[in-house]
């Protein structure tokens, strides 16, 4: 299994760095996103909601992590919806190889496409600080390579998470329609009742009860606690990384159980 899954995912990896508009979108979207509403949203909030933070850029700076990675999983599944549009997938159903390669190549495909958006956004805003009249990321702490590979460790957990359920998603829908349907009914939810734009300090008590419990909250969390110093999590760091190790292990046993039944239907 392992030898078919590697193919897979490879194939996976080949066609997105081979799309040379997907490439210009990777580089575009957190220049976009940081440029224009990082710049133009300059809140001025007390250093005590911001989590160790020095500014607001930087705090949102560190939650555009996680929203990337949130965003380039959703859309994992539409290479799915075009593999069944071309006949691809069928020919793997019928292909002498095990169910199982099919959704776990996808998912660790699209972990991969995810950690690397996430690290070209944190690359871009720790340029942006350097470039004269805009504000960036600034990393208070002392930053060093535990830090570092911290850091990976959630993008990977929480990639893996969310990649696991929208590949079986796509596996059970049937139209693309339709999954970009989906696609827009979660992402706003999941983004904005989270501390990865905004300090849930500042919302009503039954959102920060849902935002505390948003695996976007678990990440962000985390990784603020590695890049900024004396930074006073919502929970200590190790409750972060094992809730998101839960989350995780728990959408990849649905998502693959889904994904199998999904891939037995005529």
């Amino acid at each position: 299994m392992i030898r078919e899954t590697t193919a897979l995912m490879v194939r996976e990896l080949k066609h997105w760095y081979r799309a040379k508009v997907q490439i210009f979108m990777l580089l575009i979207q957190p220049i976009v996103w940081l440029g224009l509403f990082g710049q133009a949203l300059p809140l001025k909030l007390p250093p005590a909601m911001l989590n160790g933070a020095p500014d607001y850029m930087s705090y949102m700076s560190v939650g555009m992590l996680a929203v990337t990675a949130l965003f380039t999983c959703m859309f994992a599944g539409m290479s799915v919806v075009w593999d069944r549009r071309f006949g691809f997938l069928n020919k793997l159903r019928a292909a002498p190889i095990p169910r199982g390669s099919i959704p776990v190549s996808r998912i660790l495909a699209a972990m991969i496409r995810a950690v690397i958006s996430a690290l070209m956004v944190l690359l871009i805003a720790l340029i942006f600080t350097h470039i004269p009249g805009l504000a960036g990321l600034t990393v208070t702490s002392n930053f060093d390579i535990l830090s570092g590979l911290g850091m990976i460790l959630i993008l990977v957990l929480l990639a893996t998470a969310f990649a696991a359920i929208f590949v079986a998603i796509a596996l059970t829908i049937k139209t693309q329609e339709t999954l970009f349907a989906v696609i827009n009914l979660l992402n706003l939810p999941l983004m904005f009742a989270s501390a990865a734009l905004f300090p849930i300090n500042s919302m009503p008590d039954w959102l920060q009860a849902v935002a505390k419990v948003n695996p976007l909250t678990l990440a962000v969390d985390g990784m603020r606690q590695l890049l900024f110093a004396g930074s006073i999590g919502i929970y200590p760091l190790w409750v972060d990384i094992l809730g998101l190790l839960t989350f995780s292990v728990v959408l990849v046993i649905i998502g693959i159980v889904v994904a199998m039944r999904a891939l037995k239907e005529k």
